[in-house]
């Protein structure tokens, strides 16, 4: 006689490969206060004016830019809800029920990850009640368990900021601060262990633990091309996964129904530049960031594109000299008191190679940016999105990133640095029901970093040489 149970796991192993597949394309979540990593949510409770839930009332959430129209009833318990919402403002939600007035809360502003629970309230009348939450206080999300902050659009593109490097924003979020002096992000005192997100997908480099491309380039993603983001510094959702320390989930824009366009250029050289009341002379820079970007709809309320294409050019000499007052003469740029046991020739040699030590050291930051994205509804139930973002940065002599060294690294511990980022990412969101979510989503990450030796820098007639005094 057989064990049924231990039928049952034969037939689990024999079939784990296509039960993996299974889970794999169709995980499924509750939607009710929860949301899809890099998209948001509406719910809520309809009543009448005794507190009795109002079942099988007709709920329409709508963004007429995005056009997005969602179709919803109420349960037996009066809920409503619906998930998978793309981050945006402009939302307009509203109720109807056989005897009741008309329910409209408008222009609501939906963040990443957020899950906006409405408190849905029917009068007995004909009258219309029209609700306008952006003009009262901010909504509550008495949802939600995890501590966060997103930083919006309106953040991004109003506040100052060097570079353009839209993740400094992140200092921004209470119990976040640079760790050390090479721009890493520390939560809440850890230091590491962080994880990145470009619109869901995973683009933390895994060596170094950091945002793709590290921290030498201008931007992971153009200014202009993040809508915003969400940082996470505690008790997140298991979705985001695999993070000791942070999470820093960055929206890219999308297109819409109206034709929206950017062209800038922003310029930056010393002549602009306070020089340092220690410093005795002002480092020269000159520094060129320019772009466009373009969103609107190849087939209204169906299809939708956005571009971006961002470029920097700076050039920002290192101030090189070896400052080691009795051994080294800065002046005459000699070695001080050469001879015995060194030979007249090696003490020759050495004050042949320490001039080289010593000026200004030519460096450049050169960076290309580039985003592409397409948004498909082609349901009320069903939306596609398509992104690739790359990222090319070249910096010759730029291993280096001080602006000045009295070592004299500039020259004998430098080089030319190499960023190149790929990430693709494919996603199907389906809502098969009023309880569920299946997404789908590809993603496609990788960066490389390389350093390699310049040979200008080499010594005349010799190889590669290290100074050390």
């Amino acid at each position: 006689m057989q064990n049924p149970l231990l039928n049952m796991l034969k037939r689990i192993q024999e079939n784990r490969t296509w039960i993996a597949v299974a889970l794999f394309l169709f995980a499924s979540t509750a939607t009710f206060a929860q949301s899809v990593a890099g998209l948001a949510g509406i719910s809520g409770v309809v009543r009448d004016s005794s507190d009795a839930v109002v079942p099988n009332a007709t709920v329409v959430v709508s963004n007429e830019a995005k056009g997005i129209v969602r179709n919803l009833t109420t349960n037996q318990v009066g809920v409503f809800t619906a998930p998978a919402l793309p981050p945006a403002s402009g939302y307009n939600v509203s109720v109807n029920a056989s005897g009741f007035a008309t329910y409209d809360a408008n222009d609501l502003k939906l963040k990443v990850g957020a899950n906006l629970n409405l408190n849905v309230i029917l009068s007995i009348t004909r009258t219309i009640i029209d609700v306008d939450l952006m003009s009262s206080a901010g909504i509550i999300e008495d949802t939600k368990s995890g501590i966060s902050q997103v930083i919006g659009t309106r953040e991004i593109g109003s506040l100052p900021i060097n570079g353009r490097r839209v993740d400094s924003f992140v200092l921004l979020t209470p119990g976040v601060t640079n760790d050390g002096s090479f721009g890493l992000l520390t939560f809440r005192g850890v230091a590491g262990g962080n994880s990145f997100l470009l619109d869901g997908s995973d683009t933390t480099e895994q060596y170094f633990n950091e945002n793709a491309g590290r921290t030498r380039i201008a931007s992971q993603a153009s200014q202009d091309a993040v809508q915003e983001f969400q940082v996470l510094s505690a008790n997140f959702s298991a979705e985001h996964g695999r993070a000791s320390g942070g999470v820093v989930n960055t929206v890219t824009r999308s297109g819409s129904n109206d034709f929206h366009g950017t062209l800038y250029w922003f310029f930056r050289n010393r002549t602009l530049n306070a020089r340092d009341r220690y410093a005795s002379f002002n480092p020269p820079e000159v520094r060129h960031q320019a772009g466009f970007s373009a969103g609107g709809a190849l087939l209204k309320d169906k299809l939708f594109y956005f571009l971006n294409f961002d470029i920097t050019r700076r050039d920002f000499p290192i101030s090189s000299s070896i400052n080691r007052p009795g051994v080294i003469d800065g002046t005459t740029m000699r070695f001080l008191g050469c001879g015995a046991p060194a030979t007249t020739e090696q003490c020759s040699a050495i004050n042949n190679v320490l001039p080289r030590h010593f000026g200004l050291i030519n460096r450049q930051a050169n960076q290309e940016l580039g985003l592409g994205k397409l948004d498909w509804r082609p349901t009320e139930r069903n939306s596609f999105s398509a992104s690739m973002n790359f990222l090319h940065f070249v910096s010759p002599n730029g291993i280096q990133s001080a602006i000045a060294t009295t070592n004299g690294s500039a020259v004998g511990s430098n080089g030319d640095d190499a960023v190149r980022v790929r990430n693709a990412n494919v996603s199907w969101t389906s809502i098969p029901g009023a309880t569920s979510v299946n997404q789908f989503r590809f993603s496609w990450f990788t960066g490389r970093q390389a350093d390699t030796f310049n040979q200008d820098l080499f010594w005349p007639g010799m190889a590669l040489g290290s100074l050390t005094v």
